[in-house]
């Protein structure tokens, strides 16, 4: 559902619930050993305590990237995970697909120039 913030109406993608429900899907399926979170949103805490506590075989690393101090402290879900680690935003652009990719269908994508 649509939602206004600061005068932007934003849609909600509920990409804390896909991956709150992929993290416990996973588990049940056996299809990791491991599991690697890149994220700051106590969204994920449920999750987190669910796989913690009925797989505590399941080791879960925490990446927080933010570039707000107040963002990027993710009290909550540190303290959830396993262990946690700073993601320094430098790596994020060594992670970006190229300025343009081919979109398979004879068409490019480009990458916004904000993005860079």
């Amino acid at each position: 559902m649509p939602r206004r913030l600061g005068g932007l109406q934003r849609e909600e993608k509920r990409t804390d619930v896909n991956i709150a429900v992929s993290m416990v899907d996973d588990a049940y399926q056996n299809a990791c050993d491991n599991i690697v979170l890149i994220s700051g949103d106590s969204d994920l805490v449920p999750a987190v305590a669910t796989v913690r506590s009925r797989f505590p075989a399941r080791k879960i690393t925490l990446y927080v990237p933010a570039r707000n101090p107040i963002r990027a402290a993710a009290v909550e879900l540190r303290a959830a995970v396993h262990r946690h680690r700073e993601l320094p935003l430098i790596m994020l652009r060594h992670c970006q697909f190229p300025d343009n990719l081919p979109d398979g269908v004879g068409g490019v994508l480009t990458r916004p120039a904000a993005w860079h």
